[in-house]
């Protein structure tokens, strides 16, 4: 039962450290709200090479991110784990690219923006400054990246815009909300590097502030609904609003292993699925 547990606990390490997971949340995403707005995950040609796009480019760039300095520091042994995530990394992102080029001229020039906000926000561009050396900055730049990727690009060209607004809203705040954890479990560390929201404004406060962008959203689809007779408010966004305040309420600075990586990091396969059900 040990040798058994050991080898499950290495497989989805491995998942979540070569940002599998991470990419699989981001396409729950896309398929979540097409199933919001059209009751149906039928997979077109067209939204498969938006998916499969998103989960390639979601994968690399978090890959960059991760191992960018272990890769270009002299003084850091490589692994021949890093370099399976490397060879990933190098794979998804020549499949990202292929499909860029299948892509209309819009979808290519918001692919190149989401790419830049990658690239500045792991190198520095200004004495030493990258967009994560702010802790504000930082968890706009993800969130703002977060709502590029998995509404503005997949959906531009085929929502009206108060559907384009409304699901930019919500994501972007709901993915400001799913960082908290990860804020404090890495509060230690940062304290010793780049600073980040809770070493700064205290582990209550940002807590607190979790709790007002989760209540914000609700008014914001109170409000949505009055306005839009298209838009219904779905069970499934009401439990997962509540499923984030308890994942916020329960983070710690020494969580479990997999409380952010895993609990948390999957909250949009939990919607999806309850979506689906319900």
């Amino acid at each position: 039962m040990g040798l058994l547990t050991t080898k499950i606990k290495s497989i989805l390490d491995y998942y979540i450290d070569s940002s599998f997971h991470v990419s699989l949340c981001a396409i729950c995403y896309v398929l979540l709200i097409h199933n919001q707005v059209y009751s149906s995950v039928e997979i077109t040609v067209y939204l498969l090479y938006d998916l499969l796009f998103i989960f390639c480019s979601t994968c690399f760039a978090y890959n960059f991110i991760k191992y960018h300095e272990i890769l270009t520091s002299k003084s850091k042994p490589i692994c021949s784990l890093t370099w399976s995530f490397f060879t990933i990394a190098i794979t998804c992102l020549l499949i990202s690219f292929l499909i860029f080029f299948l892509f209309p001229f819009q979808k290519q020039i918001i692919s190149i923006f989401i790419a830049f906000f990658t690239i500045f926000y792991t190198i520095p561009f200004y004495k030493k400054f990258s967009l994560r050396s702010n802790p504000l900055i930082k968890i706009l730049t993800i969130s703002f990246s977060w709502v590029l990727t998995i509404v503005i690009l997949p959906f531009y060209q085929i929502f009206d815009i108060y559907f384009l607004i409304y699901y930019s809203i919500v994501i972007f705040l709901l993915v400001t909300v799913q960082m908290i954890p990860f804020e404090i479990r890495d509060a230690k560390l940062d304290a010793y590097y780049t600073k980040n929201s809770v070493n700064i404004f205290g582990l209550k406060l940002v807590k607190k502030t979790g709790y007002i962008l989760l209540f914000s959203i609700l008014v914001f689809q109170i409000i949505f609904f009055q306005i839009n007779d298209n838009f219904e408010i779905r069970p499934s966004s009401l439990i997962i609003l509540v499923i984030l305040t308890l994942l916020i309420r329960k983070s710690m600075s020494n969580q479990f292993k997999y409380y952010s990586s895993l609990l948390t990091e999957s909250v949009p396969v939990y919607w999806l699925i309850i979506d689906l059900l319900l």
